[in-house]
């Protein structure tokens, strides 16, 4: 990825749109910490965050969050739903975990009868589901989608984008949005 100048606001969504292996997805990763970039700098909140300290990252990691493309993969096969949930508000320590988890799982629409299963034992728009929840659990400023769509069936991939959509308005999220399509 060369030359890219990206500038995100609250409230807003960006779109980044390309072919398998342009560079989305390194972009993404970059963006959100995962991936160092080898040139450049990335700025957060008017902080060059190019050479991340741990502090760093975990504010970082707390107010970004991404739900990958294939959920199947992103979410852990042996844990259950209440824990995939409640990991990221116990690492963080963030507030009554148990209340934030039932906030988040009612923000995304899935029912109670969900929390103990497994990742394996729910259809992928429930599991892609899962993961907005999981990435709206600490309450991020903004949320990088990276392909949200691209491992469900058509008729399930609307109804993720609007939900996406809806969660944007009422939770005044800054939203990057990574498509091939």
């Amino acid at each position: 990825v060369r030359g890219l100048t990206l500038k995100l606001m609250p409230g807003q969504t960006l779109g980044i749109v390309g072919e398998s292996g342009c560079g989305k997805s390194t972009t993404a990763n970059v963006m959100c910490g995962l991936q160092t970039p080898t040139s450049g700098h990335v700025y957060f909140k008017g902080t060059d965050v190019t050479k991340r300290s741990a502090a760093q990252r975990k504010i970082i990691g707390r107010v970004i969050s991404v739900v990958f493309q294939d959920p199947a993969t992103a979410l852990n096969a042996r844990m259950t739903v209440r824990e995939q949930l409640m990991d990221p508000m116990i690492v963080h320590k963030v507030g009554d975990a148990k209340s934030r988890e039932a906030r988040v799982r009612e923000l995304v629409g899935l029912p109670n009868s969900v929390l103990e299963a497994l990742p394996g034992q729910m259809s992928g728009g429930q599991r892609q589901r899962v993961a907005i929840a999981r990435a709206l659990s600490l309450n991020p400023d903004a949320i990088i989608a990276d392909e949200p769509t691209s491992a469900l069936d058509v008729s399930v991939r609307a109804q993720i984008l609007n939900l996406l959509m809806d969660l944007k308005k009422e939770l005044n999220l800054a939203m990057v949005f990574i498509s091939h399509d």
